[in-house]
């Protein structure tokens, strides 16, 4: 151990720009993942064909993620432009029975694109509750919002009730959990931070060949990271932090100055911190609430969508709730549509076999398409409670856990410190493990400056 030396649990994007940053700073950094691959929740998957990759985790870029863009940029990356992951022309709705564009009058009885519309507005109203999206818990009213569910506030909307059904299915997409286990404080937060404007949506980038090019290319600038690593042990005294972890049938320990926790909180349930952990992290770490997604990618061998005027974004009460076409960034004849579902509908089908779940999203497209089965070339599911070393979609704080939880996160434990998706204001997106393991890497390199 020197007094520049750090341990990293976790070789997903947080821990990942932790290490390279530590790295170019002089420090001797150790990385120890779990799986037998880098990248976490950023998983490509490529066994489609004609070289088509569809993300099996996270996906979307937004234009303001200006960390991922900079490393992809640094990295000799290219981006692929996706459009809107919030809105876009040409969504359909499938409720009811009935499925076509929200926009058709004839269909729905109402311009159910308006009526959507009046939810996004109540949102940015709601969002003016939150002065400080990055310290939400210091407000007037945080405890009384903090208390409440969204389903709460979605139930008291002048909106269509198609619509408000709707939002019910953004809150599983965006945040993979049931609105009534949702805090109206992290709902209002989120709104504070991207729905200020309801008719501004950001234009969304995948990187081509695979979001998963990036962790892989800031891996290979890190000489001394361990797979197959399971970590069973942390203790964090004054002077060091010691790690334990399991190689196929033996058992190391590392000691360093200082360590950085980058896996989901689901996962550090697993570890033996050999009550070395201040009472609230390790509150935090015991009851935090994490969401449930799967997704199934078909690959098709036509894109039948573009032929109906569809742009294979789906929002419907069907059990995958929401699709969206994973390669709209390429041209190509092939093209795969991947059934994305959160909250209840996703841990049922996380219950499922791989091939019980795909036949699911298989069938509900051949009811709205039928002929579509008949197009398919190859599928792929993952369901990421079920990953060992994931257990969860990504974190989604249940009512009273912002004000519970909110400060210990951003708080180092001593000498470790916590990142991820989970530990960062940008919440659930790929840009906020970046900002998390790069605030962490800075925290330690002023550590040692005082």
């Amino acid at each position: 151990m020197s007094d520049k030396s750090v341990v990293i649990i976790g070789a997903g994007m947080a821990g990942l720009s932790a290490a390279y940053d530590l790295k170019r700073a002089g420090w001797h950094v150790t990385v120890l993942e779990a799986r037998s691959r880098v990248g976490g929740r950023v998983y490509s998957l490529r066994d489609f064909s004609n070289g088509l990759v569809a993300e099996g985790g996270g996906e979307y870029i937004d234009e303001h993620h200006t960390r991922m863009i900079a490393l992809a940029k640094q990295f000799n990356l290219s981006l692929g432009k996706v459009g809107s992951w919030q809105g876009q022309n040409g969504d359909w709705g499938a409720y009811e029975n009935k499925a076509g564009r929200l926009t058709d009058e004839s269909l729905w009885g109402i311009n159910l694109e308006t009526e959507f519309e009046k939810m996004w507005s109540a949102l940015a109203e709601l969002g003016k509750q939150v002065a400080d999206p990055s310290n939400p818990v210091d407000g007037l009213n945080a405890r009384e919002l903090d208390a409440k569910n969204s389903l709460e506030w979605i139930n008291t909307q002048d909106a269509h009730p198609l619509a408000r059904k709707m939002f019910v299915n953004h809150i599983r997409s965006e945040f993979t959990c049931e609105p009534e286990n949702f805090s109206l404080l992290d709902l209002a937060r989120n709104a504070a931070l991207y729905y200020s404007d309801p008719s501004s949506w950001p234009a969304a980038y995948r990187i081509i060949g695979g979001n998963d090019l990036l962790p892989r290319a800031i891996a290979s600038q890190i000489p001394d990271l361990h797979l197959n690593a399971v970590v069973t042990s942390i203790n964090i005294q004054p002077e060091q932090v010691t790690v334990t972890y399991k190689h196929v049938d033996s058992f190391h320990t590392i000691r360093a100055s200082h360590a950085i926790l980058a896996v989901p909180l689901t996962v550090a349930r697993m570890i033996d911190f050999n009550s070395s952990l201040p009472a609230a992290h390790q509150k935090l770490v015991n009851e935090i609430s994490y969401g449930a997604v799967t997704k199934v990618m078909i690959e098709y061998r036509k894109r039948f969508w573009l032929e109906k005027g569809w742009n294979g974004r789906l929002s419907t009460d069907l059990p995958i709730v929401y699709t969206w076409d994973a390669t709209n960034h390429l041209e190509g004849h092939h093209g795969i549509l991947t059934a994305y579902t959160g909250g209840m509908p996703g841990a049922e089908l996380s219950r499922l076999s791989d091939e019980e779940r795909t036949k699911i999203a298989v069938s509900v497209i051949e009811k709205l398409f039928p002929g579509s089965s008949e197009l398919i070339v190859h599928t792929a599911t993952i369901a990421w409670v079920n990953e060992p070393f994931t257990r969860c979609s990504y974190m989604a704080y249940a009512p009273n856990e912002v004000t519970t939880h909110w400060k210990a996160l951003f708080t180092p434990a001593g000498r470790l410190q916590f990142a991820g998706e989970h530990a960062t204001v940008i919440q659930g997106f790929m840009e906020g493990a970046v900002e998390s393991g790069q605030r962490a890497a800075k925290n330690i390199i002023m550590s040692a400056q005082e």
